[in-house]
């Protein structure tokens, strides 16, 4: 009985070892290919080419690959803002600046691609000479000099909005095309900071809640090139609320790098 154990055993580990053997030439006889196995994974190598050729799926891999070099639709810009108001609501573009960035979801068809989304954007308004923005109690803002001996270095205007752009984009091919279409904001938050200097000491005053218009829409154009885009953004209605504040209206230009 116990030679008829140990002989079946010898016959298992010889088979293993055949097997084993088989396996092995099999991989080496290959002499064109080398065939590398790792569980359900291959990957196997041209020796002629020297390229890599992947059998199993890598997540969003085909999606990169065929990524065609078409128009963008800039997601993240700066600029300068300007103002077509006369004194004392003169914003200065060199002191006036807004931030926005966007997240997009996009429908292409053909050459036409339309992107809705939500973002943000931040605007500083600055003034430009002598004059301050100033709230009183019922909140009413005035626009006039500091007096005495207070020394005005800025005075500005900061509104915080969340948007929802709506776009439409055609593609020229080469990385060239254009986007317009509104962008709704609903304005969250906006404060009034003027920064001075009084007796050698540096002071900021800053007033909360000044009365910004709850929704107002932007009418926008962006010129997609291959790697960055050129906007301007035009918006036709009051930013504040006029029955607080002298009737103003703002257009803004500047670069979306991504």
């Amino acid at each position: 009985m116990k030679k008829i154990i140990v002989a079946f055993m010898v016959l298992v580990a010889a088979g293993g070892i055949v097997s084993a053997q088989e396996k092995k030439d099999t991989i080496l006889m290959k002499s064109d290919t080398v065939v590398i196995v790792k569980t359900s994974q291959t990957m196997s190598m041209s020796p002629e080419k020297g390229q890599v050729h992947l059998d199993f799926d890598i997540p969003f891999y085909h999606k990169i690959k065929n990524y065609g070099s078409g128009a963008l639709v800039g997601a993240v810009g700066v600029g300068a803002i300007f103002s077509d108001s006369k004194a004392p609501l003169d914003f200065n573009p060199q002191n006036s600046l807004e931030f926005y960035f966007y997240a997009l979801d996009s429908q292409t068809h053909g050459r036409s691609t339309f992107s809705f989304g939500s973002g943000i954007t931040f605007r500083n308004l600055g003034l430009t000479g002598v004059n301050a923005m100033n709230m009183a109690e019922d909140g009413l803002i005035s626009v006039a000099p500091y007096q005495g001996s207070r020394a005005l270095k800025i005075s500005k205007l900061k509104v915080f909005s969340i948007n929802v752009p709506l776009l439409y984009s055609l593609d020229f091919g080469g990385g060239f095309g254009f986007t317009l279409g509104p962008v709704v904001n609903l304005n969250a938050g906006s404060s009034i900071v003027n920064k001075y200097s009084q007796d050698g000491d540096k002071l900021k005053d800053k007033y909360r809640h000044v009365h910004c218009n709850i929704v107002t829409v932007d009418a926008m154009f962006q010129l997609n090139l291959k790697y960055f885009s050129i906007y301007a953004k035009y918006s036709p209605m009051n930013l504040m609320d006029k029955k607080y504040w002298p009737e103003f209206s703002t257009w803004s230009i500047g670069i979306a790098p991504f």
